[in-house]
């Protein structure tokens, strides 16, 4: 018997390897905006927060005027490139695959505005991912428990029964304020000595690994 009804997802980090279309378009809108650029390490640690997060952190401290109007070019260049060098982690869609046939729900709840998320899973896992909850409008982004709570009414699944996976402290602090079990992934965006300082059941290092907790 499951020990849970649903799984729900981080995407970046997670499910795609995002990172290189992502620094392409921090970088190229730091360009336009003729401030620094950064290091894909840099920007690698900046995820997590959401877009207006990332360039605010992209900006660096004092550069506060500057977030909007760069944000609006990081936005643009994003849309424009988004899925270029995007590839799953190996052995996610065989993981999707066998929750499946175990009967187990799949959602993906992100920061990536849900215009870039939604078509982005439909093309890289079709209907391995049942449900997609990306930014929107008016909802507070993760770590606030919103979008993981439409997520889990979408699939129609009980909360007492949903876990959910990540690869960073935003996931672990997102799955702790929606009162959900939490398992982190080595092969996101985090480290595994950050990832240490996390309250989850367990860390995993390959997909695979996920079964032994559902």
């Amino acid at each position: 018997m499951n020990r849970f009804d649903a799984v729900l997802f981080d995407l970046d980090g997670t499910l795609l390897y995002t990172l290189a279309d992502i620094a392409a378009a921090v970088n190229g809108a730091l360009r336009e905006m003729r401030r620094p650029e950064r290091t894909v390490t840099e920007i690698r640690s900046m995820v997590g927060n959401g877009a207006k997060m990332l360039i605010t952190r992209a900006l660096g401290p004092g550069q506060e005027a500057l977030v909007d109007d760069t944000l609006a070019v990081y936005a643009r260049l994003y849309a424009a490139h988004a899925q270029e060098h995007v590839t799953p982690y190996a052995g996610i869609p065989e993981l999707l695959d066998a929750l499946h046939e175990r009967g187990i729900r799949t959602a993906c709840v992100t920061n990536k505005d849900h215009t870039d998320a939604a078509p982005m899973l439909q093309k890289f896992f079709g209907e391995r991912i049942s449900h997609v909850e990306g930014r929107k409008p008016g909802r507070p982004t993760k770590p606030a428990p919103d979008a993981v709570y439409d997520a889990l009414k979408a699939l129609g699944a009980d909360p007492s029964r949903a876990l959910y996976v990540g690869d960073s402290g935003v996931d672990s602090e997102t799955a702790k304020n929606a009162s959900l079990p939490c398992v982190l992934c080595d092969w996101g965006y985090w480290d595994r000595d950050r990832l240490e300082n996390c309250a989850a059941l367990g860390i995993i290092s390959a997909p695979a690994e996920l079964l032994q907790y559902v």
